[in-house]
This record gives structure tokens, sequence and C-alpha cells, in this order.
């Protein structure tokens, strides 16, 4: 069963419920939106808090994000399933690889990988 943190928009600073992990295996897939609610970026870590930390001083966009949800997964081959399959619609504004975005190169590169 995955547990899931949601949060609206917020307008001054980032907001959102922290959810643990309910298992040593978990790894949780992330949404992070921007003050209007549309989506921003698409990632997977088995600890979000810590991955945003690195995350917010090398991505530009960082000041964009306004909310987050996360859901958590029992493996990680589940939420790269997840993952993929939120990517595969295009919306996430700043994500590339595994986007139609990127191509079918970087798909068939990922595979062989």
């Amino acid at each position: 069963m995955q547990a899931t943190a949601t949060t609206t928009p917020a307008t001054d600073a980032a907001r959102g419920v922290i959810v643990h992990p309910s298992g040593p295996d978990d790894v949780a897939v992330y949404r992070l939106y921007d003050k209007d609610g549309d989506l921003l970026y698409v990632g997977m870590s088995k600890d979000p808090i810590h991955r945003w930390a690195d995350e917010h001083r090398h991505r530009y966009w960082w000041p964009e994000v306004a909310s987050y949800e996360w859901a958590w997964h029992g493996s990680r081959a589940e939420a790269r399933r997840v993952e993929r399959e939120l990517l595969s619609t295009g919306l996430a504004k700043y994500n590339v690889h595994s986007t139609p975005k990127h191509g079918p190169n970087q798909h068939r590169q990922r595979e062989a990988s």
C-alpha cells in the first residue's frame, strides 16, 4: 500500500505534508508544482527532503516551486514505473529524460544501460 503526501499551492514558500515510508525498500515518486498548480518536475528518491536540499542549489527553476506531493512505493522498480508513466505525459515543465521532449534515442540508450 502506498502512502501519499499532498498539498495545495502556496504563494510564499513550498509546503506539503511529510509522510514517512512504511518499509526499508520504499521509494517516493514526487511532483513539484508552481503557484498556479502547474507541474514543474517529477522525480523519485528514497529521501525526497535530502534530494530537494541538493536540487534547490542546482536547479535554476527551483524558486518557482510552491508545492509538492509524493507517494511511497514498495520497490524502486514500482517507483520507476510510476515515474515513467507520469513523465510520458510530457506535462512536467522541466523534466527532459524519459519524456517526449527528449526523443526516442534517449529511451533506447537508457534501456541498454
